[in-house]
């Protein structure tokens, strides 16, 4: 499965996919303000040749001093003028003519879907197709409809009706088997049924871990930093990835069932 393929994969997907014409500016909750909902094992580069993950924010140094090169500003104080928020990322806005141009997964949303969202806000942006916490797990929300793939929204245990923190993909069917189409991917063309070495050419400095998963037990993770401080979490059985999970509060992974969060 190349690398290089970045269409969407999604005739069975329920909610279409957006042409990318950005039309909000969601903001995620801050992964260093909120807790860990993972556990971690061993840590280490997923290739010999990979560089070492992005520090985190929160730990690097401040200093009050402006850039050397930094122009006047408005004021004339001649600090820097601000950068624009990691988090400002563009939400694309529904369309049912569904192009297979565009790409349905990026580290902060599925289609038009988006991280900081809350349920009904999500429902909002998708005609015709509620999402709802389920009964037994009000904090997990399906985004597709039946079939074998199944794409959910999660927001907290704590705060069901907050703001959506990450998804998770799961195909239930035959990966073998299952067609390009049925299969969305990210940008940079990795899916359920891609073989590892695809996760470690797309993301070279993507980080390798094994999550002792208590209720799945030992679990092969590769984790890849996104802007605004999401990640994807690719979990790798027998040299394929079988799932994948992508948000916010995931920079050690995933561990344990949805429901039981």
């Amino acid at each position: 499965m190349a690398v290089s393929r970045m269409v969407v994969r999604g005739a069975g997907i329920a909610i279409g996919v957006a042409a990318l014409l950005g039309a909000c500016v969601p903001s995620g909750p801050n992964e260093s303000e909120e807790p860990e909902i993972v556990t971690a094992g061993e840590v280490s580069p997923l290739s010999p040749g990979a560089s070492a993950a992005a520090p985190d924010r929160a730990s690097a140094p401040t200093t009050s001093n402006a850039r050397p090169d930094a122009q006047p500003s408005a004021d004339g104080t001649g600090e820097p003028a601000p950068e624009p928020s990691p988090f400002a990322l563009a939400c694309p806005t529904y369309d049912d003519g569904l192009d297979w141009s565009s790409v349905a997964i990026e580290g902060h949303r599925f289609g038009p879907v988006c991280v900081g969202m809350t349920f009904e806000e999500a429902g909002d942006r998708v005609p015709g197709h509620a999402i709802a916490g389920r009964t037994e797990c009000p904090w997990v929300a399906p985004v597709t409809g039946d079939g074998p793939l199944e794409i959910v929204a999660v927001t907290s245990p704590v705060e069901p009706d907050g703001p959506i923190r990450f998804f998770r993909l799961v195909y239930r069917g035959d990966l073998a088997t299952a067609s390009p189409h049925d299969l969305p991917s990210t940008r940079e063309g990795v899916a359920p049924g891609s073989p590892r070495a695809d996760v470690a050419d797309a993301y070279p400095t993507a980080k390798e871990i094994t999550q002792d998963d208590p209720a799945r037990g030992v679990r092969q993770q590769v984790v890849a930093e996104q802007p605004g401080s999401h990640h994807y979490v690719f979990d790798i059985v027998d040299g394929v990835v079988a799932e994948l999970t992508w948000g916010t509060g995931l920079s050690s992974g995933i561990a344990g069932e949805l429901c039981a969060l």
